[in-house]
């Protein structure tokens, strides 16, 4: 079986040199690698590009698009399953070939993983960086895109719609991310939480009374990168695939 590795991109371009070297030590035709480019006024280099490698670009500049980057990667990934994981976190050889041998027949698991700084640190249990099921994600909902625009709470939010569906969560310590923090790409955006804060709060409440829907998301045009040389001068719009 394959998986999909996906990534959110926003100006990182220090840490791509350290994925494409992970990637080159994968077991062969064993993983798919997707790569959202959230519209980054630097745009993912033309060297990067490899034979099982997507890169789609988001067109407008949402900040904080977190939320619409995540539900466009699981919408493009090819493979049954999906790990979407920050693009500071690089799944080495060791963390793939662990992934590989885990249970991927039960849809209603999920995994998260460790993560290590390189200087041995672990970090927290957190649910930026999951495996889980395409469908069973779209069947959750996606992530909910009322929280783009604004900072914060999307993940939160996210868990407990993880939570409501009845997923069981498994945290997989053994198998250990390499975590590279702090390598940029969103300075300037503002980190205030307040709004988001209070959009939480409206969905805890349609939580409570079982009101919850999200049926709205990739709210924004985007388009495949890969076929821009075979697209040029068409609309982009016009190629985007519907849900």
């Amino acid at each position: 079986m394959e998986v999909t590795i996906a990534h959110i991109f926003y100006n990182q371009h220090r840490i791509l040199a350290l994925h494409k070297k992970a990637w080159d030590e994968h077991p062969a035709g064993r993983a798919r690698y997707v790569v959202i480019d959230d519209c980054s006024p630097l745009p993912v280099s033309d060297d990067f590009r490899r034979n099982n490698l997507d890169i789609y670009r988001v067109d407008h500049d949402i900040p904080w698009n977190i939320a619409g980057a995540r539900n466009l990667a699981f919408h493009v990934a090819k493979t049954p399953w999906v790990l979407c994981a920050d693009i500071d976190h690089v799944v080495t050889k060791d963390a793939l070939t662990a992934i590989l041998q885990l249970d991927l027949t039960d849809h209603n698991v999920a995994y998260t993983f460790q993560r290590k700084k390189k200087n041995g640190e672990f970090g927290c249990l957190a649910t930026i960086n999951i495996l889980m099921s395409r469908d069973k994600y779209f069947e959750i909902g996606g992530h909910d895109e009322d929280f783009s625009g604004h900072y914060g709470r999307e993940e939160t939010f996210f868990s407990k719609c993880l939570k409501r569906a009845k997923l069981r969560l498994v945290h997989r310590e053994e198998i250990i991310l390499d975590w590279y923090p702090n390598i940029g790409g969103t300075q300037g955006l503002v980190r205030n939480k307040d709004l988001n804060g209070l959009i939480y709060e409206r969905k805890m409440q349609e939580f409570a009374n079982n009101a919850y829907v999200n049926g709205n998301i990739l709210r924004f045009p985007w388009h495949s990168v890969m076929d821009e040389r075979v697209t040029e001068g068409l609309d982009r719009e016009a190629s985007n695939e519907s849900l």
